[in-house]
């Protein structure tokens, strides 16, 4: 009993260090891109415009790639008549409960951060790793998304045992491509784990590593925010495919956390599978705590894409209904350097890489920093 309070007393000494710390941090962001590097200066606190109702492709009957950026690294893709969700978050508690509260949903918060997607239709749900802003909001959204397939790590497996078991797969281990099916058929969307890692955040430290070493059998009520833990951290390539599944005709890269040089990169692509990267989806939280570097610059280096979706800088802390703040310590420097490190090591853009449609949000020649609940529409004819 003595040394179960001692280990009590020990992470409650922790959490408070964090509080204060975070405390600190949540002081020190901005919520401004500057004029360079974006096209024209947009402050995400007080925005120009407000993200705009889903829309038509600019040419009637046009096939585009469908991207609702939901906040948080979270993605709503859609090919076709198939469509995805990349971890999909609203519920953006405050530091307070995230540190010593127990986990709850922000219901009314995940309806708006849905609103108007056809989540029937959403035939799988993925995410990077098991943090909290990341797989936090599954257990309502599963409700929604009644034919979704879950992919995660083995610790966000564990964790939503209660929740189902045959809808959720792991990530770790799998070797190859895993294609999205409807019952025993292929769809055409297919993606690829690459084992990556995730950035520490306040000083150096990485909030909420590891695994979890059991299942959890009751609900996560029953469970504290810090509970959810990282587990294993992955990239993913994923290929949007002609109708006769033989032809990459989209290829985008996603990554849910920053990570060094070197590592999260995909293995090379021949034969059919060869085809260059369309899109990279990028986190440029905690991009400058990485062991190794610089990024963006090193996984720019060897993805070359050409256009970059710039996510996960809005602080899931606060409350992104009226306002957005970068997350903490992410400075108007700091990510003006970044985005100026993107239209460097990628020169000028090429002709129909960008959004097709006006995007709300920042933007520049090579990138993309849209709000969240933005659309930003995409070309698959512009691929080489």
């Amino acid at each position: 009993m003595a040394e179960r309070d001692h280990r009590r007393r020990a992470r409650l000494i922790h959490l408070a260090g964090m509080a204060a710390a975070l405390s600190f941090a949540l002081a020190c962001s901005g919520h401004v891109v500057h004029h360079p590097p974006a096209l024209i200066p947009f402050d995400f606190e007080n925005p120009p415009c407000r993200p705009a109702e889903r829309p038509r492709p600019p040419t009637a009957g046009q096939e585009v790639v469908e991207i609702r950026y939901l906040g948080a690294a979270g993605l709503y893709l859609r090919w076709r008549e198939d469509s995805i969700l990349l971890g999909p978050y609203f519920s953006n508690p405050g530091l307070l409960r995230v540190l010593f509260g127990h986990w709850r949903a922000d219901r009314p918060a995940i309806e708006r951060g849905l609103a108007g997607l056809p989540l029937a239709e959403v035939e799988a749900i993925l995410a990077g790793h098991s943090h909290y802003d990341h797989i936090g909001d599954l257990p309502p959204i599963l409700e929604r998304t009644p034919r979704a397939t879950v992919y995660v790590n083995e610790s966000g497996v564990r964790a939503l045992t209660y929740y189902s078991t045959a809808r959720v797969k792991t990530l770790d281990g799998s070797a190859g491509w895993v294609w999205l099916l409807r019952g025993a058929e292929k769809r055409p969307i297919r993606f690829l784990a690459v084992s990556s890692e995730h950035a520490p955040q306040v000083d150096h430290h990485l909030w909420a590593a590891g695994d979890l070493s059991g299942p959890w059998h009751e609900p996560w009520t029953a469970h504290r925010f810090h509970q959810l833990k990282a587990g294993r951290t992955y990239a993913l390539v994923i290929d949007l495919m002609s109708r006769d599944l033989q032809r990459v005709l989209y290829r985008l890269y996603y990554q849910d956390a920053a990570s060094s040089k070197d590592v999260g990169v995909p293995p090379p692509f021949t034969g059919i599978d060869e085809h260059p990267y369309d899109l990279a989806v990028l986190c440029i939280a905690s991009y400058d705590k990485v062991a190794r570097g610089p990024q963006p610059e090193s996984i720019l280096a060897a993805l070359r894409p050409r256009h970059v979706l710039v996510t996960h800088y809005d602080d899931f802390l606060r409350s992104q209904e009226h306002r957005v703040r970068f997350v903490s310590l992410l400075t108007d420097e700091k990510a003006d350097r970044y985005l100026r490190a993107i239209n460097e090591s990628l020169g000028s853009a090429p002709a129909g890489a960008g959004p097709l449609n006006p995007v709300c949000g920042a933007s520049g020649p090579r990138w993309t920093m849209p709000m969240p609940g933005a659309w930003a529409l995409f070309s698959p004819a512009s691929s080489p």
